[in-house]
């Protein structure tokens, strides 16, 4: 079964599961790289500022 889900242009999904469950692996399949911001990233990213 294929299940398809419509996402408006101007949005934010969150893709919220426990580690190792495949959400990078999901994301790189259905979204573009300039579309993707992972929690490893994000941190880095405070790290610099702090």
């Amino acid at each position: 079964m294929t299940r398809t889900l419509k996402i408006p242009e101007l949005s934010l999904v969150v893709l919220v599961r426990a580690s190792g469950s495949g959400k990078s692996s999901f994301a790189r399949k259905h979204f573009k790289d300039t579309e993707v911001i992972s929690s490893d990233y994000g941190r880095g990213l405070v790290s610099l500022i702090s």
